[in-house]
Order: C-alpha cells, then structure tokens, then sequence
C-alpha cells in the first residue's frame, strides 16, 4: 500500500505542476478579462489534486519510514542532523503544507470584492509562489540520498 500511494505521489506532483502552470497562464492571459467559470474550474481542479496530494503525504508522513515514525524512534535531534530524514520529515512537508494553503487561498479569490484584474493577479501571485515552493522541495533526482525518479518505476 504504501509503495502504491508513494508512486501516486509521485505522479500526482507532475498534474498539480501542469495545473499551476495552465492555471498562471490563464491569469496572465486573462488579466483584463472577466474572472469567468473557467477560471473557477481551473482552480478548483488545480486545488483538489492538491488536497489529495496532501492527504496521500500526510498518510506517507504518519506511517511512512521519513516521517513521525523516525522522529519517535531517533528523537528529533536526531532527525534535525540528518539531511535525508530532515528533508522529509520536517522540511518538504512543512513546505508543501504552505504551498497547498496558497493554491487553496487562490482559489478562494474569485469570492472576494475586488476587480477582475486584481483577482487574476493575485491568482498568479500566490500560485507562482506556491509552484516555486514546490518546485525547491520535490526530491529531484541526483539529490542524493532524497532524490526520487521523475516517473514512478522507473529507478531513482
């Protein structure tokens, strides 16, 4: 199970990059456009594949063999000098954890009091920040120890 879920974390990473970049050249394209239904579905698509992600990490997190289970059993002092287990145990989770909270506030944007061009460009605010983070903490490959293969099976 837990293999499984690792390789659909892996793939799912490269639907939520696609969706941001869809979603920021959208907002950019449509800055002096009208934030239409097409905008919201985007969003909403992008920010589901998203929150899955997050519940498919935090399961990878708490059972997982990089996360709650090597700080219980090292101590986090421990997990803290070691680069792989901080990577995953603190620093790419935490990060991630942002950068899903900045697509969904983006998401929410289409609700808020503000002109057309205000929301798209906060749209592509907080979405370009959100990619940035993701983009520094996916385990590349050749990260050492971290690294993970680009798809899913296929090595490190």
């Amino acid at each position: 199970m837990y293999s499984f879920l690792l390789g659909v974390h892996n793939l799912l990473r490269w639907v939520i990059l696609l969706l941001l970049l869809i979603n920021i050249l959208r907002h950019f394209a449509a800055m002096n456009r009208p934030f239409t239904s097409i905008d919201k579905k985007l969003g909403l698509w992008l920010m589901i594949f998203a929150h899955i992600q997050l519940l498919i990490g935090l399961f990878q997190w708490f059972v997982g063999g990089y996360g709650l289970q090597t700080i219980k059993s090292s101590g986090m002092s421990v997990v803290m000098q070691n680069d792989t287990e901080r990577f995953f145990a603190v620093e790419h989770t935490i990060s991630m954890i942002i950068a899903i909270m900045l697509i969904t506030f983006a998401r929410g944007i289409f609700r808020k009091n503000l002109t057309d061009g205000k929301k798209h460009r906060r749209c592509i605010l907080l979405y370009t920040i959100a990619m940035i983070i993701i983009l520094a903490m996916i385990p590349w490959p050749g990260m050492d120890e971290i690294g993970r293969s680009l798809v899913p099976g296929f090595g490190k």
